[in-house]
């Protein structure tokens, strides 16, 4: 085991904690048709402590996790809890054994009540007489698991209500009420807002200080660091360190990720911008944006800050017409200066990269080259029947999969078949066929590992270099301003300050987003 030492990193709470389970996977091997998920994982985890899970796309996370949730069953190795010898080969085995699995993807009924939501899978507890439910003693118990994730959301309301993030704190609190001694968290921060992320964060501690065991895999480096105590390493489904979380430094801990030293991301100085492209003037919706003004600039990268329900994503939306706009101009230029243009020119104008790729960025049944021609379709067809011309198409497919480095077997593999990195790649490849001078980004990154995330970095760069215009959401603050040439600040639906490389800061980009007054609009 190797571990790197650094001084960088902040002194960790050492308070006692109280005793707890005692969890062993030793030597856990899992083979699938061509490919060794797991070889030989050997990971200790006591009561007390979180555990960080890390590895990049395809390292054997999942495959490990789905292994101690009895989803999926271990060739090799043993899994012992309290040093007894378990067998799991089910999630109701898993259930039994005190082990509670948060999922990445959102699981809810959209037409269930929220107290619902949480109980669903236990509701024998709550009948009183035949088909009757004290709902009553529901609501109650839901309210309370809600109550410690400080989430305040209406017990009432069906799922089909709620926003991401309340999804999500439904998930986790779903998750709390089953009593689970071996808790495995994947991802749970991914559609939480800076708040709930940090209520989630006390919640973790305070499961921690009971004695819990704690699994918690992410891509998000900075959170194994504020949350994790130990961290294991996967790569290529073996373990390549594990050790405490203050014993590495991140620079290593990504190097052990993806078995080399990661280039740093370069780009967003010495570029050259060019004339102004677009100007939003006095742009609202029908809820957010408010009163939007700022302008973008040829080869220029705009980044949009703000904590979850700011009006980010709703900016963006507006921008292109998908959500009504109530009033304000639009002015873009294709060619000289900026002309007015409807919101719906620019929908078919320029790419747009969503926040969800599965749920409107792919279509996962389908294969790669028709996920990556589906936006210029009308440019394969022929003059006179308008027949697609698909081996043109598949060929041209094939020289954007290579441009942007899709990994995959063929143009013929299922989207939904790709890691997340290889599908968002495979999103960008398809607005790049369209050859567009303003590309527009909600969350580029989200659920791709840090290798993946380089790659695609290095691609925005590359393109503003050529010049090519971006504006770009990310959650991410080392993301944001890395990427940025300016940044906007929205909230409340506003944009309150707007930026310039000298004055990127965390804090002041946090602090504006949630308090700050307006300092400046472009």
């Amino acid at each position: 085991m190797t571990q790197v030492p650094t001084s960088s990193t902040p002194a960790r709470d050492d308070t006692a904690r109280v005793a707890g389970p005692y969890l062993e996977l030793n030597a856990i091997s899992k083979r699938f048709p061509g490919v060794q998920a797991l070889r030989r994982v050997t990971i200790h985890a006591p009561g007390g402590e979180v555990m960080g899970l890390v590895g990049v796309n395809g390292a054997g996370k999942s495959t490990l996790m789905n292994v101690l949730g009895g989803i999926v069953r271990p060739d090799e190795g043993s899994i012992r809890i309290d040093g007894q010898a378990v067998e799991i080969d089910s999630p109701r085995a898993a259930a039994h054994h005190g082990i509670a699995f948060i999922q990445q993807e959102i699981q809810i009924f959209q037409h269930l009540r929220v107290y619902e939501n949480i109980l669903v899978g236990e509701l024998e507890r709550w009948r009183v007489a035949g088909p009757m439910l004290s709902r009553k003693a529901m609501r109650s118990e839901a309210a309370k698991h809600l109550a410690k994730l400080g989430s305040a959301i209406d017990l009432d309301a069906r799922g089909e209500a709620l926003v991401v993030g309340e999804k999500q704190m439904v998930q986790i609190a779903r998750a709390l009420s089953r009593g689970g001694r071996i808790l495995l968290f994947d991802e749970p921060t991914s559609s939480l807002s800076a708040r709930e992320k940090d209520n989630l964060f006390q919640v973790i501690r305070n499961l921690r200080a009971s004695g819990l065991v704690i699994f918690y895999i992410t891509h998000f480096l900075d959170e194994v660091y504020e949350i994790c105590d130990k961290v294991t390493v996967l790569r290529d489904g073996e373990v390549a360190v594990q050790g405490k979380v203050d014993d590495f430094s991140k620079a290593h801990l990504v190097q052990h990720m993806i078995g080399r030293e990661i280039e740093g991301a370069t780009g967003a100085q010495g570029r050259r911008l060019g004339d102004v492209v677009l100007e939003v003037s006095h742009l609202t919706g029908t809820r957010f944006p408010q009163d939007a003004n700022f302008c973008l600039r040829r080869g220029e990268i705009l980044g949009v800050w703000g904590v979850l329900g700011s009006g980010r994503s709703e900016l963006l939306r507006a921008l292109i017409g998908i959500d009504k706009v109530r009033r304000g101009t639009i002015a873009y230029a294709e060619e000289g200066a900026p002309q007015p243009v409807r919101a719906r020119h620019l929908f078919h104008t320029v790419g747009y990269i969503t926040e969800e790729r599965h749920l409107d960025g792919l279509f996962l049944q389908m294969p790669l080259w028709k996920n990556i021609s589906s936006a210029c379709l009308r440019a394969f067809a022929s003059r006179v029947f308008r027949i697609l011309r698909v081996r043109r198409e598949m060929a041209r497919a094939r020289e954007y999969m290579a441009e942007v480095d899709v990994k995959a077997v063929d143009e013929n593999m299922l989207a939904s078949q790709l890691s997340g990195g290889n599908q968002q790649k495979t999103i960008i490849a398809k607005w790049l066929m369209k050859q567009p001078r303003l590309m527009i980004m909600d969350e580029p990154t989200k659920g791709v590992d840090v290798g993946a995330k380089q790659e695609i970095q290095k691609i925005i760069f590359e393109k503003a270099s050529s010049g090519v215009s971006f504006i770009i959401v990310s959650s991410e603050l080392d993301e944001i301003m890395s990427l940025s040439d300016r940044i906007i600040v929205l909230r409340g639906g506003r944009i309150v300050s707007e930026l310039t490389r000298e004055q990127f800061s965390k804090d002041r980009l946090m602090s504006e987003s949630i308090s700050g007054e307006a300092t400046h609009a472009a």
